[in-house]
């Protein structure tokens, strides 16, 4: 039987918080296009920098949240909760109780998360996971051998029973626990070598660009070519803040080939295409350094 959390205050807060991050960065970079070299640079480029990776996090939190289920059988629970996925066998469950009748008040420690969309971790007596959309009220504790899930079925009571029917049936086919989480991936990128020079190396060279701008902010002409005509002579003029879009346009590739690297990266078989994606990157970079290089030099 599935059993789908109540979802509707989370969906409605993340697409609200998702509309007001693109709405800022869209706006940091319309102020870009035409801002001269001053104080509000900074926040100009912050406002980007700073909104998409968040929206990328507010967006895998919606994603959690559409794909949210729990399912139970006489053989186990299941959970998906974005790329989490939980297989627990009926027989390492001890027990399914509601939170609220032992906790006021049960909430993860600090983590990215907002009413409607609870998860992160708390640790207690032993380490409790969410995978919710409650805080106490509506959360059902369930316990294995080896942790606790905070769960929010839109029905704790009915779940509570279908368990006691479903472990009541007994087993038929012994199924393996799984645990996966998408947190496993990075830890495995990290210890691989070449993924990790390939993917700091592709942010180093936009973060290095950033700074050599920053450097010869004083000394920028009023305006620089950002652009060249049929002819190539250098057209149109622009205030010199508009360059600080190169290097951001570096710094948004390299976020998209992350992503899209990580996603490749999960399959053994697969790693040399995620290291190509990855060296992406530092090419777009260094494209990037020559046309900046090339613009100043004709301005």
């Amino acid at each position: 039987m599935i059993f789908i959390p109540n979802r509707k205050l989370g969906l409605l807060l993340g697409f609200t918080f998702l509309l007001i991050l693109l709405s800022a960065t869209v706006f940091g970079i319309l102020q870009l296009a035409t801002a001269t070299m001053s104080a509000w640079i900074i926040l100009w480029v912050l406002l980007p920098i700073v909104g998409v990776p968040l929206s990328f996090l507010v967006s895998y939190r919606i994603y959690g949240l559409i794909t949210a289920r729990y399912r139970l059988d006489r053989e186990g629970f299941y959970l998906t909760w974005g790329l989490a996925y939980e297989q627990i066998p009926v027989a390492e469950i001890q027990s399914v109780e509601l939170a609220s009748a032992t906790y006021e008040n049960l909430t993860p420690e600090f983590t990215f998360r907002w009413p409607g969309c609870v998860v992160g971790h708390l640790d207690q007596d032993a380490v409790v996971e969410f995978f919710s959309t409650q805080t106490a009220e509506g959360i059902v504790l369930l316990t294995s051998n080896e942790r606790t899930l905070a769960i929010s079925p839109s029905d704790p009571e009915g779940f509570q029973k279908q368990f006691v029917d479903t472990a009541r049936m007994g087993s038929l086919d012994a199924i393996p626990a799984v645990s996966q989480r998408p947190d496993f991936i990075l830890a495995r990128m990290w210890n691989d070598f070449r993924a990790r020079i390939l993917v700091l190396s592709g942010i180093a060279i936009s973060l290095l660009l950033f700074g050599y701008l920053a450097l010869r902010a004083s000394s920028l002409p009023p305006s620089v070519p950002f652009g060249f005509d049929p002819m190539g002579n250098p057209d149109p003029f622009a205030p010199p803040g508009r360059l600080l879009l190169l290097p951001m346009i570096g710094v948004f590739c390299w976020f998209l080939d992350l992503l899209t690297g990580v996603w490749v990266y999960r399959r053994n078989e697969d790693h040399p295409l995620a290291y190509a994606i990855w060296a992406v990157a530092i090419i777009v970079g260094g494209l990037l350094w020559g046309a900046t290089l090339h613009l100043l030099a004709v301005s």
